[in-house]
């Protein structure tokens, strides 16, 4: 064989070995992914319709496809809750028909409610008011809806008087100004239904409003867990865990809240990893878990940990991904200044790779699923990304708005060699 010839033999078993171990996974799969978690027809992933097991079937097929195996023939382990839905959310000003998520949303425990009300705009004056709450309950009576100013948290007086406002009601509709609108999820069900309006779409001028609330409280409501997992080489009793929860807000009506951030990316990586360690076995276990219910409360995670597929004691660490979707401004690990040696070798895997601007430590946190397996005294981080993407419980956090960078394969890079070396 000549030199060229072996040259371009040796140029062609290079190429094949780069791509046979790429270490990062194709960024078009991973926004697929996301585009499809939120599609139209998995309604937010909530439960509507439904979405949050249109949702978990699509990861237990793609688990399924993969090669991951199961501890139930379908992947899929229920649980039950009782949540607060909303089929109908309307509002007008004067006529006007504002954007349900945008310019308005429902307060997540409102009841039902529907009518055209005249407007008894509370403002900054009168909620300081020692009489505040005698006048609001004299023009609610009158057939008025109150409309309380937006104010400052730091200023107590507002704060307790819009607190004292609240209380006293007793199936009331009442409007809250806000400079900037988030949605959640609620378990429960109020007397009253209170309609969070944005500040800058209220003309305090108006004369009517006209609401029509539709909320169904759901008892005993059916979600899941979906679980696959690769057996360890050596050790197959011994596990570590990543995870990442599916569920997002669902719908108000007829806002769609994608939760494309929020945690679409979360489960994209985590199918990510999951497709590379099939391939990669190590010698601890790995098991996936994409959590349902966690914008409900860590409802899925607190499930799992009471009733554990894998023994939380063979439970080596976990490690969960929400928030996945930007980068550009590094990472934060929360539990990381607890489990100090884990969080050096994380921090060391990212400095000699270039992967991710930075990494911060932050310590205990209920603000994602690892929350009670730490409480359980499970090893565990909370990874999220930091970025210019601000969109956060709102339909703006869609896949329209989040498009994956190089910090997507980055830190899927930076969380894969940091499973190898808790191996």
């Amino acid at each position: 064989m000549n030199i060229q010839a072996t040259t371009r033999v040796l140029l062609l078993v290079g190429f094949i070995m780069t791509v046979y171990l790429c270490p990062a996974q194709n960024l078009a799969v991973a926004q697929q992914t996301i585009n499809t978690l939120c599609g139209e027809d998995f309604s937010g992933r909530g439960y509507v319709n439904k979405g949050d097991s249109i949702a978990s079937a699509y990861i237990a097929k793609r688990m399924k496809d993969m090669g991951l195996q199961g501890y139930t023939s379908d992947f899929l382990h229920p649980f039950e809750l009782s949540v607060n839905t909303f089929r109908v959310a309307q509002v007008k000003v004067d006529q006007k028909q504002l954007r349900p998520g945008l310019d308005f949303v429902v307060a997540p425990e409102a009841k039902s409610a529907s009518g055209n009300y005249k407007v008894f705009y509370v403002s900054p004056k009168l909620l300081s008011s020692s009489n505040a709450v005698k006048k609001v309950k004299s023009a609610i009576k009158k057939g008025f809806v109150p409309v309380l100013c937006s104010y400052d948290p730091s200023n107590k007086v507002l704060v307790e008087n819009a607190a004292k406002i609240k209380k006293s009601l007793s199936g009331a509709v009442f409007i809250q100004l806000k400079s900037s609108l988030t949605w959640s999820v609620s378990l429960s069900q109020s007397k009253n239904t209170e309609i969070e309006l944005v500040d800058s779409m209220f003309d305090r001028y108006s004369s009517e409003i006209s609401v029509s609330i539709k909320a169904v409280f759901m008892n005993d409501y059916v979600s899941q867990n979906v679980i696959g997992y690769v057996p360890g080489t050596e050790k197959p009793d011994s596990f570590i865990i990543l995870c990442a929860h599916y569920d997002h807000l669902g719908k108000m009506g007829d806002a769609l809240f994608y939760g494309a951030n929020d945690n679409a990316s979360g489960i994209a990586t985590m199918l990510d990893l999951a497709s590379y360690f099939v391939n990669n076995p190590q010698r601890y276990s790995l098991v996936f878990i994409a959590f349902g219910a966690e914008e409900a409360g860590l409802l899925g995670s607190l499930n799992y940990v009471r009733k554990p597929v894998v023994p939380l004691a063979s439970t080596r660490f976990v490690f969960n991904m929400d928030l996945m979707g930007s980068g550009d401004k590094g990472a934060t690990i929360v539990n990381g200044s607890i489990y100090k040696n884990e969080y050096q070798a994380l921090t060391k895997i990212n400095a000699e790779n270039d992967y991710l601007p930075v990494i911060k430590s932050r310590g205990k946190a209920a603000n994602s699923d690892h929350y009670f397996f730490t409480e359980a005294g499970v090893p565990s981080f909370f990874m999220y990304l930091m970025g210019d993407y601000s969109f956060y419980h709102s339909p703006n956090d869609s896949p329209d708005n989040l498009h994956l960078g190089e910090y997507y394969n980055k830190s899927y890079q930076l969380v894969r060699d940091f499973v190898v070396y808790l191996n």
